[in-house]
């Protein structure tokens, strides 16, 4: 296991300060740049293909259908060479973005092969994520995993902002065609940042007879872990009670509440992100936090009231500020889900603990499809007060039954 890197001094350094880190990181940045304008580029031309509502949640369902195969991810993590299954993820990225582009410029693309596109590419980037998180704590080691998984966060929230305004800019000026490309470009220095990581991430292959044995060893070590089934329980609240408001509710609130149009959309959707940014980066600046059980646990609950107080105005300013604390908060639960499950982990399921943690994410397409209808009956306002509340509550109850969670951090080594 990786030591927290030090200067000649003594001096505990930034996880920026190791130059494989800062690599993993830029390169992080970079292929979510990628993800996030291609995720854009591809819903419009769905949109623009069909002219149907309907094909687009389709095309959505199946770029993030991939977090339900997390656990494959998790293994990969535990079972193969990390930075080299992650340069390979990324060419196979590159290869089917340059395909899309092609077919878009050279053919008359289908709404088929856009969803398959958008599938297939999903499948380079949410089963990947535990194998990025492990390598990460390779790196930086058990001190520096909060201030390090803060800094990935950052770069996923920032390029999320950045690269799919810079890719709808393109779609007007050049066309969607030409989007493509350059969605895809992002996928160069992605894969050529991580060409130093050769020596780090060596792990025991997989065999194909032990995968379902392993997954299921690593499932049940996970489950049986009081402190893991908490953080987990807790992911799966936020997944069905918070995050489908973020995903599927602000159009209505933006036409239906707010008044504000398609344009006052963008403005909360950059709210959010620019507060899930900024709370990213507030944690990376703390260092090595202490009482990070306590954080997780408050600063989701704050996520669900925070987005309980944005249902109850229909004031545009107040729900900029209301939407940009949500959108802080939600930095506090994602940066700490993912430090907590890697410092409670075994090393030798670390992977896989990753992989369950993106199965509970999964649960957000169906949730959304049940906090959808059940707002079609008593409205979008009071579905998301009472989720928001029901989230809150639901993470003073894990406090209480898993103090095991709460106390993470309160002694210098969790």
């Amino acid at each position: 296991m990786a030591a927290a890197p030090v200067s000649p001094s003594g001096a505990t350094r930034t996880p920026l300060a190791d130059a494989r880190f800062r690599d993993l990181w830029l390169s992080s940045g970079l292929f979510f740049s990628g993800f996030w304008a291609q995720t854009v580029v591809l819903a419009w031309l769905a949109f623009e293909l069909t002219d149907s509502e309907f094909a687009v949640a389709a095309f959505t369902a199946a770029r993030f259908a991939p977090l339900l195969i997390g656990p494959l991810g998790g293994l990969l993590a535990d079972r193969t060479h990390r930075p080299r299954t992650l340069r390979r993820s990324i060419a196979i990225a590159l290869a089917l973005g340059i395909a899309v582009a092609a077919l878009a410029s050279f053919g008359d693309i289908a709404y088929w092969q856009i969803v398959i596109g958008g599938l297939l590419i999903g499948m380079m980037q949410a089963p990947l994520q535990p194998v990025r998180f492990t390598l990460i704590m390779d790196i930086v080691g058990r001190e520096q995993i909060s201030t390090a998984n803060a800094l990935n966060m950052a770069a996923m929230f920032g390029s999320r902002i950045v690269a799919p305004a810079i890719a709808g800019w393109v779609i007007s000026a050049a066309g969607a065609d030409v989007a493509l490309w350059f969605s895809a470009a992002w996928y160069i220095p992605a894969w050529l940042l991580l060409a130093r990581f050769e020596e780090i991430g060596r792990t025991s292959p997989i065999s194909q007879a032990r995968i379902i044995p392993d997954l299921l060893e690593g499932f049940r070590i996970i489950v049986r872990h009081r402190a893991m089934a908490g953080v987990l329980m807790a992911s799966v609240a936020a997944n069905v009670f918070a995050w489908p408001v973020m995903q599927g509710f602000l159009p209505v609130f933006a036409e239906q509440v707010l008044d504000v149009g398609a344009s006052g959309l963008g403005v909360l959707v950059a709210a959010n992100g620019l507060g899930a940014l900024v709370g990213a980066l507030t944690i990376a600046s703390m260092g090595n936090v202490r009482r990070k059980g306590r954080l997780f646990f408050v600063a989701t609950a704050i996520f669900g009231l925070m987005l309980s107080a944005f249902a109850l105005t229909d004031r545009m300013p107040l729900a900029l500020v209301l939407i940009f604390l949500a959108g802080f908060a939600s930095a506090g639960f994602g940066v700490m889900q993912s430090t907590l499950l890697l410092l409670l982990a075994p090393e030798e399921v670390r992977g896989r603990a990753m992989g369950v943690l993106m199965l509970s994410i999964g649960v957000l397409p169906v949730s959304l499809l049940v906090l959808g209808a059940i707002a079609a009956v008593v409205g979008v306002i009071a579905t998301t007060i009472v989720a928001g509340v029901v989230l809150a509550l639901v993470m003073v109850t894990l406090a209480v039954t898993v103090p095991e969670v709460w106390r993470i951090g309160d002694e210098r080594v969790p």
